[in-house]
């Protein structure tokens, strides 16, 4: 799996990029096990120095026969938000692996045959 991570006006430091590797990618790992995926993380601070809500965490997922999956979350801290964008995650991919497995197992329902 091919991780790329990216600050957006803020530093990406190594403790910064450690939390990311440990809180987000290490969790999305199990469920995503193919060579040829790619996590894409942008940790974004949008308002500067003025703070605020502004600090986001923006995530696309992209597995070989899957549609890209893609999650901001926005909250005080990116580590919050890092932990925000993990859950959602989890859940999107979850239901998007059994989607295909109840395709795999029982076919297409009928109305959507050729």
């Amino acid at each position: 799996m091919k991780v790329l991570m990216r600050g957006v006006h803020l530093d990406l430091t190594e403790s910064l990029r450690d939390y990311a590797n440990r809180h987000l990618v290490d969790p999305l790992a199990k469920y995503i096990e193919d060579d040829a995926s790619e996590i894409e993380i942008a940790l974004v601070d949008t308002n500067g120095p003025k703070g605020g809500l502004d600090q986001e965490c923006r995530v696309t997922v992209r597995m070989p026969g899957f549609t890209g999956m893609h999650v901001t979350e926005t909250s005080e801290t990116i580590f919050q938000s890092i932990d925000a964008a993990r859950d959602t995650l989890e859940r999107v991919i979850k239901k998007t692996i059994e989607k295909r497995r109840d395709v795999a197992a029982n076919g297409l329902p009928e109305d959507v045959r050729f």
